[in-house]
Formats: structure tokens, sequence, C-alpha cells
């Protein structure tokens, strides 16, 4: 028996070979552009996100600096401020120390004219004013005067002289002003430190 040859046409079999290559490849293409462009993108975030962590370190390491700025300014105030209680506390002391040892009278002109003597520790003696008669008023100032004085004891005394010169009359100042300057004398003769101040409040 007679063998039958077969012929068979490659030629469509190689074209749909070729189309389904074809296919794949631009499948493939696509696929890879894709991930190309995903690369791409993450690229592209990865810089963003490590151009924000560079600012927010700069920004991190700017406000290290400054707070640490800020804190060597407050440990210097806090510093000078320690320093300023220290020469208070010194001057405190040393004012605290005199004021012991010393012994202020102060005289000023009330505004119903009477002359009022106080004390340091708080104690005011008004003595009345007669325009018609200023005995009274200079006996009594200086009979007080000498008695503070003789209550100094080893202390200094601060004779303080205050007054609105708007306000005092002459006739007034003159007559306070020379119980003072015996009052001065009478501290010389006991051997007594006075020393006098005048202040005008206007001044």
């Amino acid at each position: 028996m007679k063998k039958r040859t077969i012929f068979i046409e490659l030629t469509s079999l190689l074209d749909v070979i070729l189309i389904m290559i074809f296919v794949l490849l631009t499948q493939a293409r696509a696929q890879t552009t894709e991930a190309i462009e995903d690369a791409a993108a993450d690229r592209a975030a990865l810089k963003e996100i490590r151009r924000e962590l560079k600012d927010e370190q700069a920004a991190a390491a700017s406000r290290e600096e400054s707070l640490k700025a800020e804190i060597g300014a407050l440990e210097s105030k806090a510093a000078d401020l320690e320093t300023q209680v220290e020469e208070l506390g010194r001057q405190l002391l040393t004012e605290d120390l005199v004021m012991d040892n010393s012994l202020v009278l102060t005289i000023s002109v009330a505004a119903d004219t009477s002359i009022l003597l106080e004390v340091r520790e708080g104690e005011s003696i008004r003595i009345p004013y007669d325009w018609n008669d200023s005995t009274y008023a200079v006996n009594r100032l200086r009979s007080l005067l000498y008695e503070q004085l003789g209550l100094a004891e080893e202390r200094t005394v601060f004779l303080v002289f205050q007054y609105d010169r708007t306000a005092i009359y002459h006739a007034e100042y003159e007559t306070i002003l020379h119980v003072v300057q015996g009052t001065k004398l009478e501290a010389s003769q006991k051997e007594i430190l006075l020393s006098f101040i005048e202040m005008d409040v206007r001044e």
C-alpha cells in the first residue's frame, strides 16, 4: 500500500506564532514601561521624603540652636538676678544695721499748719501752731526733740525736715529752722552725732 504524503502549510502557523510573540512582547513592554514609571515615581517620592527629612533635620538643628541660645540667655539672666539679689541682700543688711544704730526724726507741716514730729518706730506727734503766739509750738517741738536726743544713747540721729515750698509759710519755716539749730547745738554739747537733712518735696 502506498503512503500518502501530507503537506502542512507552515505560513499560517508561523503568522499565528509571530502574532502571539508580538502580543507577548507588547504586553511585556507595557509592563516594563509601567514598572519603569512606577520606579521613577518611587524614586521621586523617595527623593522628596529625603528632602523633607533633610529640611526637618535642618529645622530641628536650628530650633536646637535657638533653644540653646535661649537657655544660655536665661541662665545668664538668672546669674545676673542672683548677683542682684545678693547685692540687695547686702544692701538691706547694711541698711538694717544702719537703721538699728540710728534714730530718725522727721519734722513736717500738716495741711492745717500744725507741726508733725515722727519717729522711725511710727509714733507721730502733732503740735498746734498759733500764728499770734508761736511760743508754745517752739517750746513743745524743742522739748520733744531734746527728749528724743536723750533716748538716742549711742545711736546716730538723723533729723529730717520735709516741707512743700508752695504750702509752707515763711514764719513757720523760720520757726522750725530756729528749733533745729538749737537741737543741733544741744546734740553737739551731749556729743551726739546728729545729721540734719532739709528736703523740699517739690524738688
